[in-house]
């Protein structure tokens, strides 16, 4: 299961993340997402610390969000407290792209 909150909305958007983000719930991240209005944001802080796991499909998804908002130039950030999660961000090479 997932979960996702809007910490903060327009010009600059906070959104947390709980739970697991994964092929099977990566629809629920993309529907909070896609109601985002990307023509007032001026920038996009997704805080994940609060994964609990997180996959192939989830890293994409994020990388996908990363693209999406720099093509459009929106900032990007993660955030993320937990070292389990960071240590993947960091073998798969994410940090070296989005750094935060």
């Amino acid at each position: 299961m997932l979960s996702v909150s809007i910490k903060k909305d327009v010009p600059d958007v906070g959104l947390s993340l709980s739970g697991n983000l994964d092929m099977v719930t990566s629809e629920v991240l993309n529907e909070t997402f896609e109601r985002l209005d990307e023509v007032q944001m001026r920038s996009l802080t997704i805080s994940i610390g609060g994964l609990n796991f997180i996959d192939s499909t989830g890293v994409g998804q994020l990388l996908g969000y990363y693209k999406r908002c720099t093509a459009r130039d929106i900032g990007f950030r993660i955030e993320n407290d937990n070292p389990e999660i960071e240590a993947i961000l960091e073998i798969i090479g994410i940090r070296e792209i989005v750094n935060s």
